[in-house]
């Protein structure tokens, strides 16, 4: 392996028994190319393989935590889950949300943990989840409740009200407008190559101002 490793985490190994029917022995380590976000990448739990079959014994306490896992799956199913890293596919994040989950990651990584928090009801990305899919799909708090597995309505309102004035105090004024870029970035990459030609090449550029007000087309 090539260092810095990690440790797999047992809620990974819990995931790749229940879904993939593959033991994870305790204190296995992997590279660090293979996690993200401090869990095994999505690609890393598909490609795994097991290399040998045994029959082993397991211990009481290891069964009743694969249960407990089993039983937080089920019911967690009936709803919406972005913050389970394998169960929702960046097909899946695009169709709900617009965004791949790499970009709710990066829109996230902008957002400071003191401006939106995590609570009881939700995590800070099924908050933004939760704006996005207000915006892009127009449902109702109602519907959004349902799909979200949140027993009133009035808390969407909260929610997306807390993610709006977030994204508008540290995501927005990064990529609107351009205060966030300087002269040069300017001149260099958003510049049409025609005002280019015009304002830069020669030391007497003849310029050609187009002005249809008092231009009379007879119909």
């Amino acid at each position: 392996m090539v260092p810095p490793t990690w440790t797999i985490r047992e809620d990974d190994r819990n995931e790749m028994f229940m879904r993939r029917h593959i033991e994870i022995p305790v204190r296995s380590q992997c590279c660090d190319a293979h996690i993200k976000d401090g869990h095994l990448s999505r690609e890393a739990f598909l490609s795994l393989t097991p290399y040998k079959v045994e029959n082993r014994l397991v211990s009481r306490e290891k069964l009743m935590n694969i249960l407990q896992s089993y039983r937080q799956r089920i019911i967690s199913k009936k709803y919406l889950d972005f913050d389970d890293h394998l169960g929702m596919t960046d097909a899946d994040y695009t169709k709900l949300t617009g965004f791949t989950r790499d970009q709710h990651t990066r829109i996230l990584s902008f957002i400071p943990s003191t401006a939106l928090r995590n609570s009881a009801t939700r995590s800070v990305r099924s908050a933004l989840a939760c704006l996005l899919m207000k915006l892009k799909l127009g449902l109702s708090n109602s519907v959004l409740a349902s799909m979200l597995g949140i027993s009133d309505k009035r808390q969407i309102s909260h929610i997306i009200s807390g993610a709006r004035v977030a994204l508008a105090q540290h995501f927005v004024p990064r990529y609107l407008g351009l205060n966030h870029l300087s002269r040069q970035d300017v001149i260099d990459n958003h510049t049409s190559s025609i005002a280019t030609r015009l304002l830069t090449e020669g030391r007497n550029p003849c310029i050609l101002v187009l002005d249809g007000r008092y231009l009379f087309i007879q119909v």
